[in-house]
């Protein structure tokens, strides 16, 4: 009885396969339609920092146009993170559909392929590199407000401190001539901007960049599991590149900076594997090595962070910045210019 069941379910699937995950979609569609939209929770701050703007007027409106170039970018980014989640909604879609075909033929040793499936993907690897080139266009786009509001200059004269976020994030940590409030940032923001520096630099396109590093170019990644992410591994790893690594551990751990799980056994013991933990724990590594850690980590290759925790990482800081500039209003170099 059951076989023959399944053998009616494969021919229909077979055939009428294609429209009805069209239908389902369309209806998912209007029902996701009909679901209202929650304010966005940057726009939301962004809006604050704009309201208690009144009054002020920056020469030549420099501030404002400024304003206008950040929340685009939050529109933009909001758009990213929402197709990224709802590309990997389908997925998983389409991963039941798959696990479907195989209930009915389980000693087959083919399937036919999802009709989407690989536009899925395609479109999967498209948002989760969005999610790093645009995040750091955001966040780069957010130091030139700051350096309107923040009285501190760089205090190297060849270097913008507010050019890009590792130039911010190194003038933060080092300088000993920080302002107050410059310093009440750093305590709140320091260690979050040490990780958008080391992680959002892990994929970078050359037509933004200009960079042409291999490695830089293009990442695969795995999309069929939650724990999954951009990755690149150096294909001719050899027992120099063993060396490196041991060596810039003996140094880390001559400060006194053990990375979890190096001693647990297993994969933990092999040099890869270790800095992998040493990329995850990035914010462990002191500034004085973490230069050399990044340059391991982009030579030997390793796995991005996970897209969600990108975009966790990346809503925390722009949220918590655009609240503090707000709060901080009457103590920044914006009140200067208010009537």
């Amino acid at each position: 009885m059951y076989p023959f069941k399944n053998k009616i379910k494969f021919i229909f699937y077979k055939i009428f396969g294609g429209l009805v995950f069209e239908l389902k979609t369309r209806k998912r569609l209007r029902e996701r339609k009909k679901i209202k939209r929650e304010p966005y929770k940057l726009e939301i701050a962004f809006r604050k920092l704009e309201s208690s703007l009144g009054g002020i007027n920056y020469p030549d409106n420099e501030f404002n146009k400024i304003m206008s170039m950040v929340l685009f970018d939050i529109e933009l980014f909001e758009h990213i993170a929402l197709r990224f989640r709802y590309d990997r909604k389908v997925l998983g879609y389409i991963s039941r559909d798959d696990q479907f075909l195989h209930f009915l033929g389980p000693n087959r040793r083919s399937y036919p392929s999802h009709p989407y499936e690989r536009e899925n993907n395609s479109a999967i690897k498209i948002d989760v590199q969005s999610l790093f080139m645009f995040g750091m266009i955001m966040i780069n786009r957010s130091l030139l407000l700051l350096k309107m509001y923040l009285p501190d200059k760089s205090s190297n004269a060849k270097i913008d401190m507010y050019s890009k976020i590792g130039a911010f994030y190194h003038e933060l940590s080092n300088s000993n001539q920080l302002s107050i409030l410059a310093q009440k940032f750093k305590s709140k923001f320091l260690l979050r901007i040490k990780w958008l520096h080391s992680a959002l630099r892990f994929y970078r396109n050359e037509f933004i960049e200009h960079l042409d590093k291999g490695y830089q170019q293009g990442m695969n990644f795995g999309v069929y599991f939650n724990d999954f992410a951009l990755s690149s591994y150096k294909w001719n790893y050899n027992a120099n590149d063993d060396v490196k690594i041991e060596n810039f551990r003996t140094e880390l751990e001559n400060l006194g900076v053990k990375i979890s799980g190096r001693n647990d056994g297993g994969r933990s013991l092999i040099n890869r594997y270790y800095i992998q933990k040493v990329f995850d724990n990035i914010v462990l590594v002191p500034d004085n090595l973490l230069k050399k850690a990044l340059d391991l980590v982009e030579e030997i290759g390793v796995h991005s962070p996970q897209p969600e925790k990108v975009i966790s990482e990346i809503e925390m800081y722009m949220e918590g910045i655009l609240n503090f500039m707000c709060e901080e209003l009457d103590n920044s170099e914006l009140i200067k210019y208010k009537k």
